[in-house]
């Protein structure tokens, strides 16, 4: 591995003795693991963790090392995991061990109002979904469109209900959003130097002044989205790149925004982060004076322009809080790739942002003639005690409350229900219908993505079930499935868009599982099941 001469003076100086045990780190092979989805419901009545013996015989094979800081995780050494039908079906994601580690520092809980500001393409937003479980809301935003449409589909993959994706710059949500989120995540654009040794592009796209321009915008994120996040909330930083620039000098960024560095705990390997670094980086190195970063930060921040006097000017108590919230994760110290996080608090109290609350007003439920055609498909299609649909009912959880805002009405009214977990409002999107989750904030204004669950399309007098509807719905709530087992070749032909010939079915929708999980739609006439696997999805053997 051939690295830039700057960069290798850089990490010298901040690694000193270690430096050689990083460098052979970064020749070894990378460290692979996935993380198992607690929100896909098995048809069998069994959960996401027994996936684990399945792809064991199909020739995965796992390491006893945990990954401590995210009991859903699990590192593999063997195998392609990212190849079997489970994945598909998202029972479980692949990702890496460090990158699981932010969103453990966020504390989510059920019925938190959540945002993660840059969250292609989705590793991070499907494990806070998981936390969530289903309950509160999770805002899903990607500045760039074809990274946020591959975070939809990561969302749908994984068969979440409660999220909204955007597709939006910072400065522009902030107007939208201010005080509202109880927990922001913010995995910041970074020059990308922990992923040098799964990533030749990373390499190859490094220099110093992208590392400064890295810096500048992180900063300029941060002050968004402190502005986004309520009294009492909560706010997680996180890079996959070593820079201090780009890490110990934002957590001065945030001290300076007026938050509070939070406790962090440390797991087997990680490190602290040290004001030091900063200084380091810039001793011999080539990069330049660093007065010259400072004042585009002091700018990002709405500052006057300053000296590096004046901007560290409370280094000591700066200092206290870098090794107060800030970790580091070295590929030389642990199984994973290079990361970094910090975690804070606002002034206020988080109780007084309890509950859903509308912002942005509303939007527009579908009328009785739009639901129609749903309703005969919800009739045909689920189980008895899930087929009917109430309407002109207001859901708001038993811990919810209106709220008012300058941009939102102080109720949610004529919110439909509909049983088996799907509760929400129906509304349309053109022809399609979503359903938009208790407490979902109205899209005037915002560049949507994903508004809420999409239910499907609907054509006149009849309605097409979304895929997204399949992933994230349990097998027990429908009456017909028809169930392909994993290691099946039919559930391969599936997969790549086949029909599958079938006999002893009654006509009309099928929910098409593998193993129990739902993967999809078919629709059954005359021996031959149709398949709707949606062709972008497709894979081919």
């Amino acid at each position: 591995m051939s690295l830039d001469n700057v960069f290798e003076k850089r990490i010298k100086n901040i690694l000193g003795d270690e430096y050689p045990a990083f460098e052979d780190a970064l020749g070894r092979e990378k460290v692979s693991s996935l993380r198992v989805n607690p929100l896909k419901k098995n048809g069998f009545g069994k959960t996401a963790l027994d996936s684990m013996e399945v792809l064991k015989r199909d020739g995965v094979s796992f390491s006893e090392k945990e990954i401590e800081w995210e009991k859903a995780g699990h590192i593999y050494t063997e195998g392609a995991p990212g190849k079997h039908a489970y994945h598909e079906a998202g029972v479980y994601y692949i990702q890496e061990p460090s990158a699981m580690s932010p969103v453990s520092y966020l504390n989510v809980k059920k019925g938190d109002k959540v945002l993660d500001l840059c969250a292609s393409p989705g590793g991070k937003s499907t494990q806070i979904a998981s936390m969530l479980g289903g309950e509160g809301i999770l805002v899903s935003n990607e500045i760039d469109k074809k990274r946020a449409q591959i975070l939809s589909l990561n969302i749908e993959r994984c068969g979440i209900k409660n999220a909204l994706v955007t597709n939006m710059d910072p400065s522009k949500m902030s107007d939208i959003f201010e005080g509202y989120f109880d927990k922001i995540l913010v995995d910041a654009p970074c020059s990308g130097e922990g992923m040098f040794r799964k990533n030749d592009e990373a390499i190859k796209n490094w220099s110093p002044e992208n590392v400064t321009m890295c810096a500048v915008r992180q900063a300029e994120i941060l002050k968004e989205a402190v502005k986004m996040l309520a009294p009492g909330g909560r706010l997680v930083y996180s890079t996959c790149t070593f820079a201090p620039e780009e890490d110990e000098l934002q957590v001065i960024s945030l001290v300076k925004l007026g938050m509070k560095p939070c406790e962090t705990v440390l797991y087997p390997g990680m490190a602290r982060g040290n004001i030091d670094n900063i200084f380091k980086v810039y001793d011999n190195t080539g990069m330049g004076d660093l007065s010259e970063l400072i004042n585009k930060i002091s700018g990002s921040l709405g500052e006057e322009s300053t000296s590096c006097d004046e901007f560290f000017g409370e280094k000591e108590s700066y200092a206290d809080a870098i090794n107060k919230s800030a970790i580091r994760l070295w590929p030389h110290k642990m199984s994973g790739e290079g990361h970094f996080l910090c975690a804070f608090e606002k002034d206020g109290d988080i109780s007084l942002n309890e509950g859903l609350y509308g912002i942005n007003g509303s939007v527009k439920a579908a009328s009785l003639s739009d639901l129609k055609a749903f309703e005969e498909f919800v009739r045909d299609t689920f189980a008895d005690g899930y087929n009917e649909i109430e309407t002109g009912k207001e859901l708001l959880n038993e811990n919810s409350r209106s709220k008012k805002s300058k941009t939102s009405k102080n109720t949610l009214p004529s919110i439909s229900l509909l049983g088996g977990g799907l509760n929400g409002r129906p509304f349309m999107f053109g022809s399609q219908l979503y359903l938009a989750p208790c407490g979902m904030p109205g899209i005037d204004g915002l560049t949507v993505v994903r508004p809420g669950l999409h239910l499907g399309t609907v054509k006149k007098d009849r309605f097409e079930p979304s895929h997204a509807l399949a992933l994230c719905l349990d097998p027990s709530l429908v009456k017909k499935t028809l169930d392909l087992p994993s290691d099946s070749q039919e559930v391969r032909q599936f997969i790549g868009g086949m029909t599958l010939r079938t006999s002893g079915l009654s006509n009309g929708w099928h929910l098409i599982t593998t193993d129990g999980y739902s993967l999809g739609w078919g629709k059954y006439a005359g021996g031959n099941m149709k398949n709707h696997y949606p062709k972008g999805l497709r894979i081919y053997n």
